[in-house]
């Protein structure tokens, strides 16, 4: 009989083990990584979808913030308190977003707020309205349901594949677009991350796809929805500037994709200044400066380039 009970007892330390050790792995991955808490995305009927109002959270050391409006920048009423205050809204997608990987206080965003303060000693405002695969169609529709906030001045940075970068209304890919939190932290590490370092599974490919031509009517529908938000941008009196960002492969060959001169053309017929990150990342890039995360997507160090673009447009709008 103790013969036979060596078994069992085996099997109960080796379970017992193995829960303890799961549950660790479990307890370290919500506390030191902040897996099992996603920044949550939730659908709606016009904008198609936007971060989810209302979120406090760290992820891989980042702090991740979300106002009452879904903007990633800290809460504000929606009208000014001063008539002294500068307004600044920035729409773009996860360029301006920044992702998990981006730390707030990092955002071009945060720190275009914090450096006009000192520059101009007055109050200042900086909403960053964005998300994820957002285009001119979800643009358009935030401003039309949430207004513009009294905004002074209005940026836009966009890519060159945005001209065609249509709402679709589909289901939301769980992996890239939470709703809900995932079951456990370990259980999102398997599914969301580990997949893309895995050249065998369809999430690992999904994240190298390219963009492909558009079809015309893509084309058409995606430049009326552009001129539409940049219309309505200008119609509150706001200054409005559009800032055309460069991908990893545009700038190794020195060729901006097709999109890039229609947003171009697009805003001088609408009288709306352009500016390129193009010069300002080949130079950082000559020095030596990693400015990527991956083919499109900029680090902290991009996001400085991007908020010393936008730190001197306002300057020189305010000063002179």
């Amino acid at each position: 009989m103790y013969q036979n009970s060596k078994p069992v007892r085996l099997i109960t330390f080796l379970a017992v083990t193995i829960a303890v050790l799961t549950l660790a792995a479990e307890l370290s991955a919500r506390e030191f990584l902040g897996l099992g808490t996603p920044p949550l995305s939730v659908k709606h009927p016009t904008i198609e979808y936007m971060f989810k109002p209302n979120q406090d959270i760290y992820r891989f050391g980042n702090h991740v913030f979300i106002n009452q409006y879904g903007m990633r920048s800290e809460n504000f009423p929606k009208t000014k308190v001063s008539p002294a205050e500068l307004r600044i809204m920035v729409f773009g997608d996860s360029i301006v977003n920044g992702g998990n990987l981006t730390d707030q206080q990092e955002l071009a965003t945060t720190q275009l707020e914090v450096n006009l303060k000192e520059k101009l000693n007055k109050p200042v405002l900086v909403g960053n309205i964005s998300a994820g695969s957002w285009g001119p169609d979800n643009w358009l529709a935030y401003a039309q349901e949430y207004g513009l906030f009294e905004a002074d001045i209005i940026f836009l940075v966009i890519s060159s594949h945005d001209y065609a970068d249509n709402a679709t209304f589909a289901e939301l890919n769980p992996n890239t677009h939470p709703t809900t939190p995932p079951f456990s932290a370990l259980g999102e590490a398997f599914t969301r991350y580990l997949p893309r370092y895995l050249p065998s599974f369809p999430a690992a490919k999904a994240h190298s796809v390219k963009h492909t031509t558009p079809n015309p009517l893509a084309v058409n529908h995606g430049l009326d929805a552009l001129q539409t938000f940049l219309v309505l941008a200008k119609s509150t009196g706001a200054k409005v500037y559009v800032i055309q960002h460069w991908t990893e492969p545009e700038l190794t060959v020195e060729k901006a994709e097709p999109g890039y001169y229609m947003i171009r053309d697009l805003c001088h017929k609408l009288d709306i200044p352009t500016y390129s990150t193009f010069s300002h990342y080949q130079q950082a890039m000559a020095k030596g400066s990693q400015l990527y995360y991956d083919y499109i997507h900029i680090n902290q160090n991009g996001q400085a380039i991007l908020e010393d673009m936008m730190l001197e447009i306002t300057s020189d709008t305010q000063l002179h």
